[in-house]
C-alpha cells in the first residue's frame, strides 16, 4: 500500500488502544508486558509464514534493541501517566510529541518548514478546546504530565533511532524483534512494581481472570499492536518522522468517538469542534508531503538524509 494508506490505517487501528485497555481491566504494567510478549512472536510467525528472513542482521541489531527499549518506555510511561493525571491533561500534552518529532527530525535531516509550525499551533488550539475546563494541576498531576511528555519523547526517539532498520528489514521481522525486546525491557518494571501475573503463575485457574479480559487483550494485541503499530511503522518507511507523530494527535478524538459508540461515553460540542481543528492541523502538516509527492519520488523511508 501507499505510505499514506498505511498511515490512515494505522491511525484508525491504534486509536482502539484506550477502549481495549479500559475493557480489559487488567493490571496496567502486566497488560503492557503481556501485550508486547504476545505480539512479538506473532509478528515473527507472520514473517516465517510469508517466507521473510527471521534473522536480525548485526548491522541493525543495536538499533532494533535500543528501539525496543524506547518503545517499552513509551508504553510504560503512557500507562502510568493515566494513573496520575487526567485524560484531558494527557490530551493537551500530546502536542509535545510532534514538537519533539520536529526537533528530532531537524537533527536527522528533516527540515521543519512553515507548515510544520503552523500545524503545531493549530493542533495546540484543537487540543486546548478538547481539554477545556478539565486541566487540573497539582503535585500528582504534574508528575503524570511529566511522564506523559517523557512517553511522547520515547516514541519519537524510537522512530528516529530505528529508521534505518525499519527500511532495511521486512516489517514483520522488524516489529517482531522490536516488540520482543520491548517485552523483555517491560518485564522487570512490571515485576518491581508488584504487577499481578496470575495467568502466568497459575495458567489453569487464571487467578480469577475470566476469559473476558483475555478477549480484550487479544484485541489489543491483534488490532492495536499488530494492525495499528505495524501499519504506523510501515508508514514510517515512506513519510517523515514529523508527519507520523503529527498524525497521532488525532488518536485521542478517535478514541473518544469509539468510547461514545461502544462504551457509552459522552462527547460535547466543544470536543467535536476540537477534533475538527485537529484534523485541520494534520491536513496542514501533510501539505508539504502532498506537494513533494507530485515531484520526483524520493528514496523510500529516509527523506532528506
Amino acid at each position: 500500500m501507499h505510505p499514506y494508506a498505511w498511515l490512515v490505517t494505522g491511525l484508525l487501528l491504534v486509536s482502539t488502544a484506550g477502549p481495549f485497555i479500559k475493557l480489559a481491566r487488567m493490571d496496567a504494567f502486566a497488560l503492557v508486558f503481556l501485550r508486547l510478549a504476545c505480539a512479538g512472536p506473532l509478528f515473527l510467525a507472520w514473517a516465517a509464514a510469508a517466507g521473510r528472513p527471521l534473522a536480525l542482521p548485526r548491522e541493525h541489531r543495536n538499533r532494533v534493541l535500543l528501539g525496543g527499549v524506547l518503545l517499552a518506555s513509551h508504553f510504560l510511561l503512557w500507562v502510568k501517566a493515566f494513573d496520575l493525571t487526567s485524560f484531558a491533561s494527557n490530551l493537551l500534552l500530546l502536542i509535545a510529541q510532534p514538537v519533539m518529532a520536529a526537533l528530532i527530525g531537524s537533527r536527522i535531516g528533516e527540515r521543519p518548514g512553515r507548515e510544520t509550525w503552523v500545524a503545531l499551533a493549530v493542533a495546540l488550539a484543537g487540543l486546548a478546546l478538547i481539554a477545556k475546563g478539565d486541566v487540573e494541576l497539582g503535585g500528582r498531576a504534574l508528575l503524570g504530565d511529566l511522564l506523559s511528555v517523557l512517553g511522547g519523547g520515547a516514541i519519537c526517539l524510537f522512530y528516529a533511532v530505528s529508521r534505518h532498520a525499519r527500511v532495511a528489514l521486512p516489517i514483520q521481522t522488524f516489529m517482531g524483534w522490536t516488540l520482543l525486546t520491548a517485552a523483555a525491557a517491560a518485564l522487570p518494571v512490571a515485576l518491581l512494581a508488584g504487577s499481578e501475573f496470575g495467568p502466568i503463575r497459575e495458567p489453569l485457574s487464571l487467578m480469577g481472570w475470566t476469559p473476558t479480559p483475555w478477549l480484550w487483550l487479544g484485541g489489543l494485541v491483534l488490532v492495536t499492536t499488530m494492525g495499528g503499530h505495524g501499519s504506523m511503522n510501515a508508514a514510517a518507511r515512506g513519510v517523515r518522522l514529523f508527519v507520523v507523530n503529527m498524525a497521532i494527535v488525532l488518536e485521542p478524538p478517535l478514541a473518544v468517538l469509539l468510547g461514545v459508540a461502544f462504551l457509552g461515553e459522552t462527547v460535547t460540542a466543544t470536543q467535536v469542534v476540537g477534533g475538527a481543528v485537529l484534523a485541520a492541523a494534520v491536513w496542514i502538516a501533510l501539505l508539504p508531503e502532498w506537494r513533494s509527492a507530485r515531484g520526483p519520488a524520493a528514496p523510500p523511508g529516509i527523506r532528506g538524509e
